[in-house]
């Protein structure tokens, strides 16, 4: 794999893609599963389907490099639903407590 300006840019859609929709899922009712999230997505890059042939080493080396480009995104994903939780909960006004009398 080279590191021409074109391959990295590839790289850079398509993880500003699988950022944007991990996203989606967090602005949802998802967002409390960013873990579960995160998880299926090292599940799913583990589980990448390699050309024959694919050298063994280039392999994990390859999905290894995928995981530390993942890892900023999967931070500011986490980020957002975190905001998103303390924004909603700052919208949840506690009821006064009535006292008996």
């Amino acid at each position: 794999m080279s590191d021409s300006s074109e391959d990295n840019v590839t790289q850079l859609a398509l993880l500003n893609l699988i950022r944007l929709l991990a996203a989606e899922l967090v602005a949802g009712e998802h967002r409390d599963d960013v873990d579960r999230v995160v998880r299926s997505m090292e599940q799913k890059l583990n589980e990448t389907p390699l050309p024959r042939g694919t050298d063994v080493n280039d392999a994990r080396a390859g999905i290894a490099r995928a995981k530390e480009l993942l890892r900023p995104y999967v931070k500011h994903v986490r980020d957002q639903a975190r905001a998103a939780r303390i924004e909603e909960q700052a919208t949840v006004t506690p009821r006064p407590l009535k006292h008996l009398q």
